[in-house]
């Protein structure tokens, strides 16, 4: 498992510490679960999943976002 994942030039961190976003939204980790819609991978002496961290804002605005990782830990996608 990672400490953080990569997104363009932002680093966001998979730990339960509030976080603060580009324009300047309290963050933090909400939930980690596997794609089961996309098979695992055998890579490097062990299997391997695509992963989706879901993330809760902690202002007055709320919400949510995701961000999906692959087979090597590498961002793919963003969802608000």
């Amino acid at each position: 498992m990672v400490d953080f994942i990569q997104v363009k030039e932002t680093k966001i961190f998979l730990n339960l510490y509030p976080q603060i976003s580009k324009v300047g939204r309290p963050f933090r980790l909400s939930g980690v679960s596997k794609i089961s819609t996309i098979p695992q991978k055998f890579i490097n002496n062990s299997y391997k999943n695509y992963w989706i961290y879901l993330f809760r804002y902690l202002d007055e605005e709320d919400g949510f976002f995701e961000i999906e990782i692959d087979y090597n830990d590498k961002f793919v996608r963003l969802n608000k």
